[in-house]
């Protein structure tokens, strides 16, 4: 199974998940659920995802996203998609899931809240 690389810091209130790779047909994001579910028990509550410019979402990816989102949810927090390019943007408003999410142009649109920038990198 391929890693994909995922730079992990906070801003705003976020913990912002951005991959390093495109997100395409034969990735396989079941590690990022494992990886939410880790920072949820640390305590964290928002989460925003950022993908490259190149990413493409198809129905494994979006199951879960969903997942994830619900995960988030049930643990009372916030998921988040941050600069969605418009192939994203089109496959999110389709199926309504930009009415679950919110979703921001940039990551300084993020909810205002104390800022911090401790990097890190994840493999999933």
């Amino acid at each position: 199974m391929l890693q994909l690389e995922i730079d992990i810091y906070e801003k705003n209130g976020y913990h912002i998940f951005r991959f390093k790779e495109d997100i395409g047909l034969g990735t396989d994001l079941a590690g990022l659920k494992a990886i939410i579910e880790k920072y949820l028990d640390q305590g964290t509550r928002s989460v925003a995802i950022a993908f490259t410019q190149s990413s493409y979402l198809y129905t494994k990816s979006i199951a879960v996203l969903i997942a994830c989102s619900e995960m988030i949810k049930d643990a009372g927090g916030q998921l988040a998609i941050i600069e969605a390019n418009s192939d994203i943007m089109d496959i999110l408003s389709v199926i309504d899931f930009d009415k679950v999410i919110k979703i921001f142009a940039t990551e300084n649109d993020l909810a205002p809240d104390a800022v911090s920038h401790s990097p890190a990198s994840q493999k999933i």
